[in-house]
């Protein structure tokens, strides 16, 4: 069975999907476990295991180390490019409402993501504009490679409130699990305790963005910007 088959026979009431997906807070998300066959995620993980990182993102404390350049890992490609076909597109569509979605064949800001020990990701708002397609970001993909991922070791993947009081929503990092959420300006999120896991253990996943051209969709925030990792407390803005 592809892929493909895969999660569209697994998931096959994408508008049921959909009704969770909205009502979700602070704004549109979902988490659905087992979204890839378990062997994918099992040599996805060993993919992220032997391949060599080439960047790491550090801004207002985070860590995280990245991978965008997947065409030359087949495990990756080839779900890289499931993602961003037109049939999982057409699903992507029912789940989500946006049928105007278009996939990032550069991978911007995209592809595997590793921390470790001690790392964080502090919360922030999502970048909204990709220079490169020239066209603004609308949906995010994050699928997690983790076995075995203890909650105590932290590294949940955290969903605050407009306002950047509190935590609304949580999911830890459990292999086979796919949090899709949607871009918002005040969309704060991020796992901004530092990883409590053993030495050797990593908090390993792999993302897809998705854009759409229509700048009406950008009413609060039609300016580019990359991701936002502060918070103006006195105007309640987040700002770089």
């Amino acid at each position: 069975m592809t892929i493909i088959d895969y999660i569209l026979d697994t998931f096959n009431k994408p508008e049921s999907i959909n009704l969770d997906y909205v009502k979700t807070p602070p704004y549109p998300n979902i988490a659905l476990d087992n979204f890839l066959p378990k062997q994918v995620i099992k040599d996805m993980k060993q993919e992220c295991n032997e391949l060599t990182w080439t960047r790491e993102f550090t801004r207002n404390g985070s860590h995280m180390k990245e991978k965008h350049e997947v065409d030359d890992l087949p495990v990756a490609n080839e779900v890289k490019n499931t993602l961003s076909s037109k049939k999982f597109l057409t699903w992507l569509a029912k789940v989500t409402g946006h049928h105007d979605l278009i996939p990032d064949p550069y991978m911007v800001g995209a592809g595997y993501m590793r921390c470790e020990k001690g790392d964080s990701l502090k919360l922030h708002s999502d970048f909204n504009f990709n220079n490169t397609l020239k066209l603004y970001r609308m949906m995010s993909i994050n699928i997690y490679l983790n076995e075995h991922w203890q909650e105590e070791w932290n590294g949940d993947l955290q969903f605050w409130d407009f306002e950047r009081k509190g935590c609304q929503t949580r999911y830890f990092p459990e292999a086979g699990r796919a949090v899709i959420f949607r871009h918002h300006k005040f969309g704060f999120h991020g796992h901004p305790e530092p990883l409590l896991c053993p030495t050797g253990v990593y908090r390993d996943g792999f993302r897809m963005f998705y854009y759409v051209s229509e700048l009406s969709n950008y009413k609060l925030d039609k300016h580019p910007h990359r991701s936002l990792y502060w918070f103006d407390e006195k105007n309640r803005q987040p700002y770089d």
